[in-house]
């Protein structure tokens, strides 16, 4: 049983090699292709622009490897099944599910290496190719990455900001100073929350101070107060560092951090949640593509395999991006549901497709 565990374990890991190099080259070749004139149209350095295509292999290569390890079972599996070594190993009282215990735990071994890198590598190489992108390419301001309180200087004003939430376009703990010309201060607005409403920026919960004409400033407290601001919500929307730039460990700090001020941190549980549930799909995606390439021992239905395992693979996407951004930034399902629901519903069809064929 050994050496065919071997065997099944080099036999997977030859085509999973290949499958993923070739994955990897085919998504750069079209990104390149897409993204190649906005490079050109912006000026880049061809250092700065084969830099962004290089540190986007982690990432890619993260995305692929779930797609893989299907492919490679489906067709490792159906390949022996065209080869009759599926009725050998049957005919020697091996059960198929023994008999693919090698690959289930190889993808076991994918999981562990993708949620390495994710942690590790990706976060660095993210900022980077972020970087390139948004600021030398779409030439947008620089990110401010700050987890404390921050400051903007906007147009003859300065903001201290305790946070923002991109979400509902809202800032907390808000001190808003605007400057007259000559850079003396005009006025002063203390707020406890401001929110972008109907075009338009909505202090609550404040004390407005302004210069007056002979000197000194008049103080008049509110509950609900609109003040006119060139800044629109986008302007602070680079002071968010996204949850895809942080590890696990930063993340979780962060959430912690935003809880204990008083913040809303849903849509930061529900990326932490993803971080945790992603890279099981490796080991879901084997579960489902063990019973797809066994259907019929023989191999006679390896093409249909293939199309409906990249079925499934696609259809994992997309429920998995839905859920996450439709379900759980918006509060409808918790964010343990809403990042662990589809691997829950794609691991019962795996069992389940397990169950219909026969051992």
């Amino acid at each position: 049983m050994r050496i065919l565990a071997q065997y099944m374990s080099r036999e997977f890991l030859k085509l999973f090699g290949i499958l993923v190099m070739g994955f990897v080259a085919i998504y750069t070749i079209f990104d390149f292709i897409e993204k190649a004139d906005n490079f050109a149209h912006a000026g880049v350095p061809t250092s700065a622009m084969l830099s962004f295509f290089l540190l986007q292999v982690p990432e890619i290569t993260s995305l692929m490897v779930p797609v893989a390890v299907l492919m490679s079972t489906v067709i490792t599996l159906g390949l022996m099944g065209k080869r009759n070594e599926l009725v050998a190993v049957k005919s020697s009282g091996v059960s198929l599910f023994r008999f693919s215990l090698p690959i289930l735990l190889t993808a076991l071994a994918m999981t562990m290496a993708v949620a390495l890198l994710n942690e590790t590598i990706l976060p660095r190489t993210k900022a980077k190719t972020n970087y390139i992108w948004d600021v030398l390419v779409e030439k947008r301001p620089d990110k401010i990455f700050l987890k404390e309180k921050f400051w903007y200087k906007g147009q003859n004003s300065i903001y201290r900001v305790g946070f923002y939430d991109p979400d509902t376009q809202s800032l907390a703990d808000v001190v808003y100073y605007r400057f007259d010309k000559d850079f003396n201060l005009a006025m002063r607005v203390d707020a406890r929350r401001v929110r972008y409403l109907g075009g338009r920026w909505v202090f609550f919960s404040g004390l407005m101070q302004q210069r007056l004409a002979g000197g000194g400033y008049s103080g008049q407290s509110f509950e609900e107060q609109v003040v006119d601001l060139p800044e629109k919500p986008h302007d602070f929307t680079k002071l968010s560092k996204p949850s895809e730039e942080m590890s696990f460990g930063e993340l979780v700090r962060f959430v912690k951090k935003i809880e204990d001020e008083g913040y809303d941190s849903r849509r930061y549980r529900v990326d932490l949640q993803s971080k945790l549930s992603f890279p099981f799909v490796c080991l879901i995606m084997a579960l489902v593509g063990v019973p797809l390439a066994l259907f019929k021992e023989r191999g006679q239905y390896l093409a249909a395999g293939v199309v409906l395992g990249l079925g499934v693979a696609l259809l994992y996407w997309i429920s998995f991006s839905y859920m996450r951004s439709i379900f759980g930034y918006t509060g409808v399902l918790p964010p343990f549901l809403a990042a662990w629901l589809p691997n829950g519903i794609f691991s019962l069809l795996g069992l389940w497709l397990f169950s219909t064929i026969r051992q």
